[in-house]
């Protein structure tokens, strides 16, 4: 957890499981921030609050008193392992049941993000550049095709960064 707290998300633990549970469970993760003992209903009800504080609320649950809290949230993440309706009601699905394939999510998703503007940046550019070129006569329409393609394989070539970035880890 240490790690989302240096990229500024905040980690809270709602659980409907009693507080000294909740307590040992928090420790061991290095959880800070725990609230226990809340029904589904009192987990909706805070994800609420938070969005009434301008806060982006991503929720982890696996079981069926998550749903609704899941269903409340701006981004839902269901662990593999859990209920089938955590599942179906999740935007993202864990694989397995591992706090380091959440962190690993987190850290792909901004990689993604990144490369997506980057991608944007590279169009942005190459169009502002050889568009008029074109049109004003000093590329010919042939150069400008093999160009054109040669623009969009720097854009497919720079998102599979990701996929050899992530697969060697």
């Amino acid at each position: 957890m240490e790690s989302l707290k240096k990229k500024g998300i905040e980690t809270i633990m709602l659980t409907g499981d009693h507080e000294k549970s909740a307590q040992k469970v928090a420790a061991f993760v290095g959880i800070k921030n725990i609230h226990a003992n809340l029904s589904p209903e009192d987990k909706l009800e805070f994800i609420t609050n938070l969005q009434k504080e301008s806060k982006i609320v991503v929720m982890v649950g696996d079981g069926v008193n998550d749903i609704l809290a899941l269903g409340g949230a701006d981004i839902s993440i269901a662990m593999g392992s859990g209920s089938d309706i955590a599942i179906d009601v999740g935007d993202v699905v864990l694989l397995n049941d591992s706090l380091v394939s959440l962190l690993k999510a987190f850290q792909i998703s901004s990689t993604t993000f990144q490369l997506i503007k980057q991608n944007f940046g590279i169009s942005f550019v190459y169009n502002a550049l050889t568009i008029p070129l074109a049109m004003l006569g000093y590329i010919i329409p042939f150069i400008a095709a093999i160009s054109m393609s040669l623009s969009s394989l720097l854009v497919v070539g720079n998102s599979l960064r990701i996929k050899y970035k992530y697969n060697r880890s």
